[in-house]
């Protein structure tokens, strides 16, 4: 069986760095600009699945910042439903200021709206293909398929005496004193999963009160894909929460 190690991957090679005598600080050229905003690259772009027209669909920068003198802005993005294309342009707020040289990861979850139904071809500003999005047609009237639990964070935790063994943990807060977690279903796909929290509302007397939940949610090392994966999860709000890991094999 593969073993899976969970941590956290160091960018190796390609890191030009300077090393200042006497502090081993590494510290990035200075530029003759002035602040102002840059394009950056992405590495990737993940894309929940399950979508339909009904939800607010998103995708996922990840990718790395040149160094230290950079700090991730809004991107330009545009949507065109006529041909079925999302395009992209990340950007970077650059300072000009001794920083530290080194690869700088990000992750950018960018919100697109309520989109009609289709196959979405994403790609970069210079045409470059990044990946697709499918948006099915909602097939009700109601904003889900199903209650989802009111999910605020999503945590991953590496078990540390069992390096294939590891934790999605969701939290939130029912508002409704009725309001219970029925099941939890888990998909997995190439390079995300996808977390259902269905709730279930119990009949009675209910109160409008605020109880803290957390829902650990165990992932299988077998289905995992090496490398980088998105894991997310459906919330009561329509919103989608998630985090990124790490899969390694060691």
């Amino acid at each position: 069986m593969k073993r899976i190690n969970f941590r956290s991957a160091i960018v190796a090679g390609a890191l030009a760095i300077a090393n200042i005598p006497g502090t081993g600080v590494a510290l990035a050229a200075d530029s003759h600009n002035p602040e102002e905003v840059r394009n950056i690259k992405v590495a990737r772009v993940f894309t929940p699945k399950g979508l339909d027209s009904n939800d607010n669909s998103v995708v996922v920068l990840d990718g790395y910042l040149p160094d230290g003198c950079y700090r991730i802005t809004k991107p330009e993005v545009q949507v065109n439903d006529a041909t079925k294309t999302i395009s992209f342009q990340a950007r970077a707020n650059y300072f000009n200021v001794p920083c530290i040289e080194a690869l700088v990861p990000f992750t950018q979850e960018v919100e697109l709206g309520m989109l009609s139904p289709g196959h979405y071809r994403i790609q970069s500003k210079e045409g470059r293909e990044m990946g697709a999005l499918l948006v099915a047609k909602a097939e009700s009237k109601y904003p889900d398929d199903f209650l989802y639990a009111p999910v605020e964070v999503l945590l991953l935790d590496q078990k540390e005496t069992n390096p294939g063994e590891q934790m999605a943990t969701l939290r939130g807060r029912f508002t409704n004193s009725c309001m219970f977690l029925d099941h939890v279903a888990t998909k997995y796909f190439p390079d995300s999963i996808e977390i259902l929290p269905v709730m279930g509302m119990r009949k009675g007397d209910c109160a409008q009160v605020e109880v803290p939940f957390a829902i650990d949610v165990a992932l299988d090392a077998n289905r995992l894909t090496e490398g980088r994966m998105l894991v997310h999860a459906r919330s009561l709000n329509g919103r989608w929460v998630s985090a990124m890991l790490n899969v390694m094999s060691y």
